[in-house]
């Protein structure tokens, strides 16, 4: 029996949230899923576009090249 992987791929056009650092939380679509998959750039609620980067260290998705600490979480 092959196991899939155990949380949900990238994949455009998913839905996604956005966890801002010091709290609040955000929905998203995911638009471009660039690196198989370690890159994704979204467009939140409010229209704003972001860009995501999965981290080695965590196995997370937290913005890229910025310090507001923010995460990514997929939904589907």
């Amino acid at each position: 029996m092959m196991l899939g992987p155990s949380r949900p791929m990238p994949r455009v056009g998913a839905r996604a949230r956005v966890a801002h650092f010091g709290g609040g939380f955000e929905a998203a679509v995911v638009l471009t899923v660039h690196d198989q998959g370690r890159r994704l750039e979204v467009r939140c609620e409010g229209g704003e576009m972001l860009e995501f980067a999965l981290s080695p260290a965590t196995a997370r998705f937290v913005a890229a090249g910025s310090s507001h600490g923010a995460r990514l979480e997929l939904l589907d």
